[in-house]
Protein backbone atom coordinates (compact mmCIF):
# COMPACT_ATOMS: atom_id res chain seq x y z
CA UNK A 1 0.00 0.00 0.00
CA UNK A 2 3.04 2.17 0.78
CA UNK A 3 4.65 2.04 -3.05
CA UNK A 4 1.13 2.18 -4.31
CA UNK A 5 0.40 5.86 -2.60
CA UNK A 6 3.97 6.78 -3.44
CA UNK A 7 3.43 6.03 -6.88
CA UNK A 8 -0.06 7.48 -6.77
CA UNK A 9 1.50 10.99 -5.69
CA UNK A 10 4.35 10.93 -7.47
CA UNK A 11 2.29 10.33 -10.91
CA UNK A 12 -0.29 13.19 -9.50
CA UNK A 13 3.20 15.89 -9.13
CA UNK A 14 3.75 14.51 -12.89
CA UNK A 15 0.83 15.85 -14.20
CA UNK A 16 0.74 19.32 -11.83
CA UNK A 17 4.67 19.42 -12.84
CA UNK A 18 3.24 19.32 -16.72
CA UNK A 19 0.33 21.94 -16.20
CA UNK A 20 1.99 24.45 -13.87
CA UNK A 21 -1.07 23.30 -10.54
CA UNK A 22 0.05 24.27 -6.93
CA UNK A 23 -0.52 20.61 -5.96
CA UNK A 24 1.27 20.90 -2.43
CA UNK A 25 1.95 24.37 -0.29
CA UNK A 26 3.49 25.41 2.86
CA UNK A 27 1.75 27.92 5.44
CA UNK A 28 4.44 29.43 7.54
CA UNK A 29 1.77 30.44 10.07
CA UNK A 30 4.72 32.18 13.09
CA UNK A 31 8.61 33.17 12.93
CA UNK A 32 8.54 32.71 16.29
CA UNK A 33 9.87 29.46 18.30
CA UNK A 34 10.31 28.92 22.28
CA UNK A 35 13.61 27.52 20.89
CA UNK A 36 16.83 29.98 20.24
CA UNK A 37 18.59 27.50 17.26
CA UNK A 38 22.19 29.03 16.15
CA UNK A 39 20.89 27.65 12.31
CA UNK A 40 17.67 28.88 12.50
CA UNK A 41 16.63 30.78 9.23
CA UNK A 42 13.84 32.64 10.57
CA UNK A 43 15.08 33.12 14.33
CA UNK A 44 12.55 35.47 15.81
CA UNK A 45 11.56 35.14 19.87
CA UNK A 46 8.42 33.16 21.07
CA UNK A 47 7.26 37.00 22.44
CA UNK A 48 8.75 38.88 19.61
CA UNK A 49 5.69 42.23 19.77
CA UNK A 50 6.97 42.78 15.69
CA UNK A 51 6.44 39.49 14.57
CA UNK A 52 3.07 39.20 16.51
CA UNK A 53 2.16 42.67 15.01
CA UNK A 54 2.60 40.95 11.20
CA UNK A 55 1.20 37.64 11.71
CA UNK A 56 -1.67 37.41 9.49
CA UNK A 57 -4.80 36.29 11.51
CA UNK A 58 -7.20 33.06 11.67
CA UNK A 59 -9.14 34.07 8.75
CA UNK A 60 -6.75 35.26 6.39
CA UNK A 61 -5.13 32.01 6.51
CA UNK A 62 -8.02 30.02 5.93
CA UNK A 63 -9.48 32.29 3.30
CA UNK A 64 -6.23 31.44 1.56
CA UNK A 65 -6.02 27.65 2.23
CA UNK A 66 -9.94 27.50 0.62
CA UNK A 67 -8.13 29.47 -2.67
CA UNK A 68 -5.12 27.57 -3.48
CA UNK A 69 -7.62 24.38 -3.12
CA UNK A 70 -9.62 25.50 -5.99
CA UNK A 71 -6.64 26.21 -7.57
CA UNK A 72 -5.05 22.69 -7.23
CA UNK A 73 -3.50 22.44 -3.90
CA UNK A 74 -4.23 19.00 -2.25
CA UNK A 75 -1.17 19.01 0.13
CA UNK A 76 -0.51 21.49 2.78
CA UNK A 77 2.00 21.65 5.17
CA UNK A 78 1.83 23.85 8.27
CA UNK A 79 5.24 24.94 9.49
CA UNK A 80 7.11 27.64 11.17
CA UNK A 81 8.94 28.68 13.38
CA UNK A 82 6.71 26.44 15.96
CA UNK A 83 3.45 27.18 14.59
CA UNK A 84 1.61 25.36 17.47
CA UNK A 85 2.53 28.75 19.16
CA UNK A 86 -0.31 30.31 17.46
CA UNK A 87 -3.50 29.82 19.80
CA UNK A 88 -5.60 29.40 16.53
CA UNK A 89 -3.49 26.76 15.38
CA UNK A 90 -5.94 23.73 16.28
CA UNK A 91 -8.63 26.14 14.31
CA UNK A 92 -6.73 26.59 10.89
CA UNK A 93 -5.57 22.98 11.39
CA UNK A 94 -9.31 21.66 11.13
CA UNK A 95 -10.52 24.59 8.78
CA UNK A 96 -7.65 22.86 6.22
CA UNK A 97 -8.72 19.59 7.07
CA UNK A 98 -12.00 20.31 6.19
CA UNK A 99 -11.56 21.44 3.19
CA UNK A 100 -10.34 17.57 2.22
CA UNK A 101 -6.44 18.50 2.03
CA UNK A 102 -3.70 16.32 3.08
CA UNK A 103 -2.31 18.58 5.95
CA UNK A 104 1.17 18.05 7.60
CA UNK A 105 2.81 19.85 10.40
CA UNK A 106 6.17 20.79 11.28
CA UNK A 107 7.09 20.93 14.77
CA UNK A 108 9.87 20.85 17.82
CA UNK A 109 7.34 18.90 19.90
CA UNK A 110 7.71 20.99 22.71
CA UNK A 111 4.18 21.99 22.63
CA UNK A 112 2.44 18.46 21.94
CA UNK A 113 0.89 17.98 25.18
CA UNK A 114 -2.02 15.43 26.10
CA UNK A 115 -4.53 17.66 24.64
CA UNK A 116 -2.68 17.80 21.22
CA UNK A 117 -2.01 14.14 21.01
CA UNK A 118 -5.62 13.62 21.14
CA UNK A 119 -6.18 16.62 18.53
CA UNK A 120 -3.79 14.79 16.22
CA UNK A 121 -5.25 11.17 16.89
CA UNK A 122 -8.90 11.76 16.65
CA UNK A 123 -8.07 14.15 13.19
CA UNK A 124 -5.51 12.31 11.97
CA UNK A 125 -2.65 14.21 9.90
CA UNK A 126 -0.75 13.15 6.96
CA UNK A 127 2.24 13.33 8.69
CA UNK A 128 4.25 14.88 11.98
CA UNK A 129 7.55 15.99 10.95
CA UNK A 130 9.49 16.45 14.27
CA UNK A 131 12.46 18.05 14.66
CA UNK A 132 15.17 16.66 16.81
CA UNK A 133 18.68 18.40 17.78
CA UNK A 134 19.91 15.84 20.01
CA UNK A 135 19.79 13.28 22.08
CA UNK A 136 20.82 14.99 25.61
CA UNK A 137 20.01 18.11 27.64
CA UNK A 138 23.24 18.78 27.02
CA UNK A 139 23.39 19.07 23.79
CA UNK A 140 19.85 21.11 23.33
CA UNK A 141 20.94 23.74 25.77
CA UNK A 142 24.36 23.84 23.68
CA UNK A 143 22.57 23.87 20.18
CA UNK A 144 18.87 25.56 21.28
CA UNK A 145 19.29 27.31 23.87
CA UNK A 146 16.96 25.39 26.14
CA UNK A 147 18.02 21.76 28.30
CA UNK A 148 14.57 20.92 29.09
CA UNK A 149 13.25 20.66 25.66
CA UNK A 150 14.71 16.86 24.78
CA UNK A 151 13.18 15.58 27.26
CA UNK A 152 9.91 16.97 25.64
CA UNK A 153 10.43 16.41 22.27
CA UNK A 154 11.58 12.86 22.60
CA UNK A 155 8.12 12.63 24.79
CA UNK A 156 6.20 13.95 22.19
CA UNK A 157 7.29 11.39 19.33
CA UNK A 158 6.80 8.25 21.60
CA UNK A 159 3.20 9.69 22.53
CA UNK A 160 2.01 10.67 18.67
CA UNK A 161 3.20 7.22 18.12
CA UNK A 162 1.36 5.09 20.92
CA UNK A 163 -1.53 6.89 19.30
CA UNK A 164 -1.14 5.79 15.80
CA UNK A 165 -0.34 9.68 15.01
CA UNK A 166 2.36 8.98 11.41
CA UNK A 167 6.12 10.50 12.32
CA UNK A 168 8.65 11.50 10.89
CA UNK A 169 11.76 12.80 12.55
CA UNK A 170 13.74 15.65 11.29
CA UNK A 171 17.40 15.53 12.31
CA UNK A 172 19.33 18.61 11.45
CA UNK A 173 23.21 17.83 12.09
CA UNK A 174 25.82 20.29 12.83
CA UNK A 175 28.65 20.63 14.65
CA UNK A 176 27.11 20.72 18.44
CA UNK A 177 24.89 17.56 17.32
CA UNK A 178 26.45 15.32 15.27
CA UNK A 179 27.86 12.92 18.19
CA UNK A 180 24.45 12.44 19.17
CA UNK A 181 24.01 10.71 15.38
CA UNK A 182 23.80 6.98 16.20
CA UNK A 183 21.37 7.72 19.66
CA UNK A 184 19.00 9.13 17.32
CA UNK A 185 18.90 6.97 14.61
CA UNK A 186 18.43 3.98 17.22
CA UNK A 187 15.59 5.69 18.90
CA UNK A 188 13.60 6.20 15.38
CA UNK A 189 14.60 2.72 14.65
CA UNK A 190 13.42 1.54 17.91
CA UNK A 191 9.67 3.30 17.20
CA UNK A 192 9.69 2.52 13.23
CA UNK A 193 10.20 5.99 12.79
CA UNK A 194 11.52 7.67 9.53
CA UNK A 195 14.56 10.09 10.11
CA UNK A 196 15.38 12.68 7.43
CA UNK A 197 18.76 14.51 8.36
CA UNK A 198 20.20 17.00 6.79
CA UNK A 199 23.68 18.31 7.22
CA UNK A 200 23.66 21.25 4.65
CA UNK A 201 23.13 24.72 6.27
CA UNK A 202 21.81 27.41 4.29
CA UNK A 203 23.37 31.10 4.94
CA UNK A 204 20.95 32.68 7.25
CA UNK A 205 19.43 34.82 4.27
CA UNK A 206 15.95 35.54 5.50
CA UNK A 207 17.38 35.84 9.34
CA UNK A 208 20.85 37.99 8.61
CA UNK A 209 23.93 36.79 9.90
CA UNK A 210 26.64 34.69 8.94
CA UNK A 211 25.99 30.71 8.92
CA UNK A 212 26.70 28.44 11.76
CA UNK A 213 27.78 25.45 10.06
CA UNK A 214 30.63 22.55 9.48
CA UNK A 215 33.17 23.37 6.94
CA UNK A 216 32.70 21.92 3.44
CA UNK A 217 34.63 18.80 4.18
CA UNK A 218 33.40 18.40 6.94
CA UNK A 219 29.85 18.33 6.30
CA UNK A 220 30.28 15.83 3.71
CA UNK A 221 32.12 13.65 6.38
CA UNK A 222 28.98 13.53 8.46
CA UNK A 223 26.47 12.99 5.32
CA UNK A 224 28.30 10.36 4.80
CA UNK A 225 28.35 8.76 8.32
CA UNK A 226 24.63 9.44 8.79
CA UNK A 227 23.85 7.70 5.31
CA UNK A 228 25.57 4.62 7.00
CA UNK A 229 23.67 4.59 10.22
CA UNK A 230 20.87 4.86 8.09
CA UNK A 231 20.85 2.83 5.54
CA UNK A 232 23.55 0.03 6.62
CA UNK A 233 26.87 -0.88 4.79
CA UNK A 234 25.44 -2.98 1.72
CA UNK A 235 22.16 -0.49 0.91
CA UNK A 236 24.77 2.59 0.55
CA UNK A 237 27.10 0.42 -1.16
CA UNK A 238 24.23 -0.35 -3.91
CA UNK A 239 23.56 3.26 -3.78
CA UNK A 240 27.10 4.51 -4.62
CA UNK A 241 27.75 2.44 -7.45
CA UNK A 242 24.18 3.28 -9.34
CA UNK A 243 25.22 7.23 -8.35
CA UNK A 244 28.80 6.28 -9.51
CA UNK A 245 27.29 5.25 -12.87
CA UNK A 246 25.02 8.34 -13.65
CA UNK A 247 26.09 10.26 -16.63
CA UNK A 248 26.00 14.15 -16.75
CA UNK A 249 23.30 14.99 -18.62
CA UNK A 250 24.03 18.23 -20.05
CA UNK A 251 26.91 19.80 -22.07
CA UNK A 252 26.03 23.44 -21.55
CA UNK A 253 24.85 24.44 -24.87
CA UNK A 254 21.09 25.11 -22.94
CA UNK A 255 20.63 27.17 -19.65
CA UNK A 256 19.37 25.04 -16.71
CA UNK A 257 15.90 26.72 -15.04
CA UNK A 258 14.99 25.48 -11.78
CA UNK A 259 15.13 21.53 -11.60
CA UNK A 260 12.71 20.86 -8.55
CA UNK A 261 9.44 21.49 -8.26
CA UNK A 262 9.26 24.97 -6.66
CA UNK A 263 7.01 27.56 -8.39
CA UNK A 264 5.59 24.91 -10.75
CA UNK A 265 3.61 22.60 -8.31
CA UNK A 266 4.72 23.72 -4.85
CA UNK A 267 4.60 27.16 -3.13
CA UNK A 268 5.79 28.75 0.45
CA UNK A 269 3.62 31.43 2.27
CA UNK A 270 5.93 33.75 4.88
CA UNK A 271 4.40 34.18 7.73
CA UNK A 272 4.34 37.52 7.03
CA UNK A 273 1.92 36.74 3.92
CA UNK A 274 4.07 36.70 0.82
CA UNK A 275 4.64 34.15 -1.35
CA UNK A 276 7.96 32.89 -2.72
CA UNK A 277 8.76 29.43 -4.59
CA UNK A 278 11.09 28.20 -1.21
CA UNK A 279 10.75 28.43 2.18
CA UNK A 280 15.05 28.95 2.04
CA UNK A 281 14.85 32.15 -0.78
CA UNK A 282 14.55 35.67 0.42
CA UNK A 283 13.31 36.37 -3.33
CA UNK A 284 11.27 36.20 -5.34
CA UNK A 285 9.06 37.39 -2.91
CA UNK A 286 4.89 38.54 -3.85
CA UNK A 287 2.47 40.24 -1.18
CA UNK A 288 -0.34 38.12 -1.59
CA UNK A 289 -3.89 39.89 -2.69
CA UNK A 290 -5.75 36.87 -3.93
CA UNK A 291 -3.95 33.39 -4.74
CA UNK A 292 -4.06 33.12 -8.14
CA UNK A 293 -2.49 36.24 -9.16
CA UNK A 294 0.52 35.59 -6.75
CA UNK A 295 0.99 32.20 -7.98
CA UNK A 296 0.69 33.45 -11.66
CA UNK A 297 3.35 36.12 -10.35
CA UNK A 298 5.49 32.80 -8.96
CA UNK A 299 5.14 31.09 -12.24
CA UNK A 300 6.95 33.82 -14.80
CA UNK A 301 9.79 34.51 -11.56
CA UNK A 302 10.23 30.73 -11.89
CA UNK A 303 10.61 30.93 -15.59
CA UNK A 304 13.11 33.57 -15.63
CA UNK A 305 15.63 31.88 -12.83
CA UNK A 306 18.91 30.50 -14.50
CA UNK A 307 21.62 28.13 -12.61
CA UNK A 308 25.30 28.26 -13.64
CA UNK A 309 26.16 26.70 -16.52
CA UNK A 310 29.56 25.89 -14.79
CA UNK A 311 27.47 23.44 -12.66
CA UNK A 312 25.24 21.97 -15.55
CA UNK A 313 28.46 20.47 -17.05
CA UNK A 314 30.13 19.61 -13.47
CA UNK A 315 31.17 15.88 -13.03
CA UNK A 316 30.30 16.19 -9.51
CA UNK A 317 26.50 17.30 -9.83
CA UNK A 318 25.34 13.86 -8.55
CA UNK A 319 27.07 14.32 -5.34
CA UNK A 320 26.20 18.08 -5.02
CA UNK A 321 23.46 19.44 -3.26
CA UNK A 322 23.02 22.71 -5.91
CA UNK A 323 19.72 23.72 -6.22
CA UNK A 324 18.48 27.29 -6.88
CA UNK A 325 17.92 28.45 -3.17
CA UNK A 326 21.45 27.32 -2.26
CA UNK A 327 23.27 29.29 -5.51
CA UNK A 328 20.91 32.60 -4.28
CA UNK A 329 22.09 32.06 -0.50
CA UNK A 330 25.73 31.14 -0.97
CA UNK A 331 26.13 33.86 -3.80
CA UNK A 332 23.24 36.48 -4.08
CA UNK A 333 23.06 35.51 -7.65
CA UNK A 334 20.83 32.66 -8.79
CA UNK A 335 23.53 32.11 -11.34
CA UNK A 336 26.66 32.43 -8.80
CA UNK A 337 28.92 28.81 -8.09
CA UNK A 338 28.34 28.07 -4.90
CA UNK A 339 31.89 27.25 -3.76
CA UNK A 340 31.00 25.65 -0.75
CA UNK A 341 28.91 23.45 -2.36
CA UNK A 342 32.11 22.78 -5.21
CA UNK A 343 33.88 21.68 -1.81
CA UNK A 344 31.28 19.19 -0.22
CA UNK A 345 30.66 17.16 -3.56
CA UNK A 346 34.13 16.92 -4.33
CA UNK A 347 35.15 15.60 -0.24
CA UNK A 348 31.94 13.73 -0.52
CA UNK A 349 33.01 11.72 -4.00
CA UNK A 350 35.99 11.32 -2.24
CA UNK A 351 34.49 9.79 0.86
CA UNK A 352 32.11 7.80 -1.49
CA UNK A 353 34.94 6.12 -3.57
CA UNK A 354 37.56 5.61 -0.78
CA UNK A 355 34.17 3.28 0.85
CA UNK A 356 33.50 1.36 -2.59
CA UNK A 357 36.98 0.64 -2.85
CA UNK A 358 37.07 -0.81 1.16
CA UNK A 359 33.81 -0.97 2.07
CA UNK A 360 34.09 -4.14 4.37
CA UNK A 361 36.34 -2.55 6.68
CA UNK A 362 34.49 0.81 6.71
CA UNK A 363 34.17 2.54 9.41
CA UNK A 364 31.97 6.11 10.10
CA UNK A 365 34.81 8.69 9.86
CA UNK A 366 33.22 10.43 12.46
Amino acid sequence: MGLEYDLFISSLFARADKNSIPLSGSFELTSRCPLDCRMCYIHKKENDCGALKQEKDTAWWLNLAEQAQKAGMLMLLLTGGEPLLRKDFDEIYLGAKKLGLLVSVNTNGLLIDDEKVRLFAENPPQKINISLYGASEETYRELCGNGKAYEKAFSAVEKLRQAGVNVKVNFTVTQYNSHDAEKIFEFTKKLGIPVQTVTYMFPPVRAGGEADRFSPEKAAAVHFDCRLLEWGAEKLRTHLEAKANIAVKSDGSEREGIPCRAGRSTFWVTWDGKMTPCGTMDRPAFDITDFESAWECIKKARAEIFLPSECSTCDLRKYCDMCAAVTLAETGRFDGVPEYLCRKAAEYKKICDEFLNRHENYYPRG
